[in-house]
């Protein structure tokens, strides 16, 4: 397996780049959460062979819950100076069809550790919760591309679910990460605002690790 987790990134090629001397933040942001990846990657029911609709109801409802919890930490980042719409095109919603579809889990509440782990980093970084914010950005931003490598590989073999969550934006997602790349280098313009962001990031892969881990506990 890559040590790059398919939640962020399994097309297969680079993500689409962005000038080298834009690109601290990011190198930072990468190199800050490549443990986290590698355990991702090697723990994830939904990437290795022969995975399963409930796999990814598990795997939806996991993301459902992280993402409603992660919601209002990056919602500052809709009207800062380099305003960026998370929920394009509408991933809860995705998800929520995704997962009536199958009529066979209730919707999840806004994951409790999740809003522990923002609120903890927030602590550490009280003037830089925009940073912050933009770290974590970073993760949900990037599974998109991961999602797509799973639909190309999933959607025969799960079909007629039409997997909608991990279809992302479409043809545009990777136009999209690159766009975003370019908000990310335009946000993170100081050592201090890249370290909130790190964390920020850090924080976002731990707490999604341990959604995973107690929808594992969970009975099917």
């Amino acid at each position: 397996m890559s040590t790059t987790h398919p939640i962020h990134s399994r097309t297969g090629r680079a993500s689409p780049a962005v000038p080298a001397a834009r690109n601290d933040g990011l190198a930072a942001l990468r190199e800050a959460t490549r443990e986290q990846h590698a355990r991702l990657d090697a723990a994830l029911p939904l990437a290795r062979d022969g995975a399963t609709l409930q796999d990814y109801l598990r795997h939806a409802r996991t993301l459902a819950a992280w993402l409603q919890a992660l919601g209002p930490v990056i919602a500052p980042i809709d009207a800062g100076p380099h305003p960026w719409r998370l929920d394009d095109p509408g991933r809860l919603q995705a998800l929520r069809l995704d997962l009536e579809d199958a009529a066979a889990m209730a919707w999840p509440a806004a994951g409790v550790e999740t809003k522990e782990a923002a609120a903890r980093v927030l602590e550490r970084f009280p003037a830089r919760a925009e940073a912050v914010a933009w770290g974590m950005a970073y993760v949900v931003e990037g599974s998109q591309l991961g999602g797509q490598w799973l639909h190309r590989r999933l959607s025969a073999t799960l079909a007629p679910h039409p997997l909608r969550y991990l279809q992302g934006s479409g043809a545009g997602t990777a136009a999209r990460w690159k766009h975003f790349l370019g908000r990310l280098a335009d946000a993170l313009r100081t050592p201090e605002d890249i370290a909130a962001a790190c964390a920020g990031a850090q924080a976002a892969f731990g707490a999604l690790q341990r959604q995973y881990d107690a929808q594992e506990e969970t009975p099917a």
